[in-house]
């Protein structure tokens, strides 16, 4: 049986500021995306993204991933989501 994904608070940041928080790795790591130093550094770029966040920001997107849980994605987050898990073969 297909039991839906849970969309949590971390997830929501990622996609919404996924370029800043790559750019902010590359710069903390001084080197290419998907190297070990860069790997190794994702979660301090992530909480330094996501520590300039408002509390009204932050609820947005506690807010945003209940919804992307219970209703559905929006169709960009849709987009991404079916071509990174390769779900289109079925």
């Amino acid at each position: 049986m297909f039991e839906p994904r849970k969309w949590k608070y971390n997830d929501v940041v990622t996609i919404m500021h996924l370029r800043e928080i790559n750019a902010k790795a590359i710069q903390m790591s001084q080197h290419k995306s998907g190297s070990r130093q860069y790997l190794s550094t994702y979660k301090r770029a992530f909480a330094k993204v996501e520590g300039k966040f408002s509390e009204r920001q932050r609820q947005r997107y506690r807010a945003m991933a209940k919804y992307w849980t219970e209703k559905r994605l929006p169709p960009m987050v849709q987009q991404r989501y079916v071509h990174r898990n390769d779900s289109s073969r079925f």
